[in-house]
């Protein structure tokens, strides 16, 4: 499977880092096809600005530095997004990522009805870190989730697959717990049919 990882994360050493090393050896190793978006690294400008709203019905108005972006999702068979958790959401970063390439013409099509456009893609799935234990996130609503999850899926295959792998409480976990998790990360990817 043609699998494309979308990063935010700004330390290079943090444990969303490690998350997305363990993701991608596990992918090569199960012998998909990868391409990673390093958001911080390309230092993405998240701002959707003023004249990108007007035109943002028209793909044809979109700019050619998005052409990469499009291209990569254009390519995917699944997107996997690791980021961490902050304010119960992805990173600003990550959030104007989307905003400004699943946009109608490249992800939906609008009338009649919302219709998804980026049908080649069969799974999604993301790799976080939260502050919160399971519980504190599920009374907040789990709005990333959510955003993710249940957003993102109107624009892709309509049987396509989901999972969410979330280190809570991140803040006060042991380095056994993280461990642990690397390795549910790595089981997981692992189990992604080619």
């Amino acid at each position: 499977m043609r699998l494309l990882f979308v990063y935010a994360h700004p330390l290079p050493d943090s444990f969303t880092a490690a998350a997305r090393d363990t993701a991608l050896a596990a992918a090569q190793k199960a012998g998909h096809e990868t391409q990673l978006i390093d958001l911080y690294a390309q230092a993405f400008p998240a701002v959707l600005r003023a004249d990108e709203l007007q035109s943002y019905p028209d793909p044809d108005a979109m700019e050619d530095a998005l052409d990469a972006h499009v291209q990569a999702l254009e390519w995917a068979e699944g997107v996997i997004f690791l980021h961490p958790t902050w304010w119960s959401g992805p990173p600003a970063i990550l959030t104007g990522w989307v905003q400004r390439v699943w946009r109608p013409g490249v992800a939906f099509h609008i009338g009649p009805g919302l219709r998804p456009a980026l049908t080649n893609i069969r799974l999604i799935g993301v790799v976080t870190s939260l502050g919160a234990t399971p519980w504190q996130y599920w009374l907040l609503g789990q709005p990333g989730r959510r955003q993710i999850l249940r957003g993102l899926r109107s624009c892709i295959a309509p049987r396509a697959r989901s999972f969410w792998l979330a280190q809570y409480a991140i803040d006060t976990s042991t380095q056994v717990a993280r461990t642990a998790h690397l390795a549910k990360i790595a089981a997981r990817i692992a189990q992604i049919a080619v």
